[in-house]
């Protein structure tokens, strides 16, 4: 996995989550959701990869707060997740890839919230 790799699947992820946005403003709901789905497959297989390419010598993951717990909108949720997802591509312009796998875990946690809050149907 090199970092332009990583980068690129970081803009794939941050083009389901534009899109995501973008419809759930237009009232489509559906489409924004699955476009949510979108975006966390990206990431997961993005934090698959770093992990196997890192030899797993990944940084606990401890310190990452847990988003299950917060109550926030959709539109809350895509926009933390993108705030993450840009601040790993900062990490891929400072070739840091445990800062890419770090924040991208992060923003993960946020896709992940948002997918159980609409499998409830609270969204």
């Amino acid at each position: 996995m090199t970092v332009d790799e990583a980068e690129k699947i970081i803009h794939k992820a941050l083009k389901e989550i534009d899109e995501s946005l973008s419809l759930f403003f237009k009232k489509d709901v559906e489409n924004a959701k699955l476009k949510v789905w979108n975006a966390s497959s990206e990431v997961e297989y993005l934090l698959f990869m770093l992990k196997i390419f890192m030899e797993n010598k990944i940084l606990n993951n401890k310190n990452v707060e847990n988003q299950k717990e917060k109550n926030l909108t959709m539109v809350e949720y895509i926009v933390k997740a993108q705030e993450l997802l840009q601040k790993a591509l900062e990490g891929c312009r400072e070739k840091n890839l445990e800062k890419v796998y770090r924040k991208v875990f992060e923003a993960r946690s946020y896709l992940t919230a948002l997918q159980e809050k609409i499998e409830r149907g609270k969204i």
